[in-house]
């Protein structure tokens, strides 16, 4: 049985209102979190997941001007543990057990957190609150190894990207395998799940976006993109070669996008092989978008449960 944190979101709710109301007093009147974490659960629809309603951003913004960046993560916060509160009131039922485990999870690391993050955490040029924020409002989907959000799809540009061929297999994998580029589950790295970059950790995650696909009809499939799935990363890094066989072995694509400034950072910030070899001009590190069709998906998990495998 999966249990939410929420009574200890609710008590923190009791405290965070009463210090916000005593250290800023009045403020609250014009800017009820409820309404807000209304609005934000209402967001929930195609966008990054950082996209927020401008009523939300405006409303933080003349809160940070009247109570200053302290009085602003004091209401984020208040905010973050109303919408956990509402989550568990309503959201648990429609979720898969081994998805509700890992809310439970997340949950209370964001909770427990609120003691430990450093001052300044809780604004939105922040990517992890950010992230904290869109799991806690049902944007993101917590499934272990990677976020997932409920609603994207694949950017019909990646068919010109890397000429006629790809051009062909593009058209063939969205009109043959898939059925159009949207909507999708989109990947999201959280750099707090490093412990989970495995491929067993993978794997979990898989199963538990197979389990999502199977309770939502209407999503066409799984995508990410990222410097990772670049066949010559397996060469100069063997150990993540993973990352890639186990979404081709079972139907998936691998389309290229290109090279970027946060390619490169992100491929030679944590590898000295890679980095040596991108300095030498023997590597270019570069994006590849992975992207597997709900069936095919759903049939690995199958067979990958039949043999043991448990989320």
């Amino acid at each position: 049985m999966v249990e939410l944190p929420i009574s200890q979101a609710a008590s923190l709710v009791r405290g965070f209102t009463a210090q916000f109301a005593h250290e800023y007093p009045g403020v609250m009147d014009s800017f009820p979190p409820e309404r807000f974490t209304a609005e934000l659960v209402a967001n929930r629809t195609y966008g990054g997941y950082g996209d927020l309603p401008a009523t939300f951003r405006t409303g933080c913004t003349e809160i940070e001007q009247r109570c200053g960046l302290a009085g602003m993560e004091l209401y984020h916060k208040l905010v973050i543990a109303t919408l956990i509160v509402d989550f568990g009131r309503h959201a648990q039922k429609a979720l898969p057990v081994s998805v509700a485990s890992q809310y439970e999870t997340e949950f209370r690391r964001i909770l427990e957190q609120f003691d430990t993050n450093p001052h300044g955490f809780y604004i939105h040029a922040n990517d992890l609150f950010n992230k904290d924020l869109a799991i806690c409002r049902g944007k993101l989907i917590p499934c272990g190894a990677e976020l997932v959000d409920e609603f994207s799809g694949v950017p019909r540009s990646t068919a010109i990207r890397d000429g006629i061929n790809q051009l062909l297999g593009v058209l063939w994998f969205f009109t043959t395998r898939s059925g159009g580029f949207r909507p999708f589950y989109e990947m999201h790295m959280d750099p707090r799940s490093r412990r989970q970059f495995t491929p067993e950790g993978w794997d979990r995650c898989y199963l538990r976006v197979a389990d999502l696909l199977e309770m939502d009809a209407q999503i066409k499939g799984l995508f990410g993109s990222s410097w990772w799935y670049d066949p010559q990363v397996e060469e100069i890094t063997p150990n993540l070669g993973f990352l890639r066989h186990r979404p081709l072995e079972n139907g998936a694509r691998i389309f290229r996008m290109g090279s970027d400034r946060a390619a490169i950072g992100n491929a030679t910030g944590h590898s000295r092989r890679r980095k040596e070899q991108y300095e030498k001009g023997e590597y270019m590190p570069t994006n590849y978008l992975m992207v597997w069709a709900r069936d095919d998906l759903i049939r690995w998990a199958k067979q990958a449960r039949a043999e043991g495998l448990q989320a």
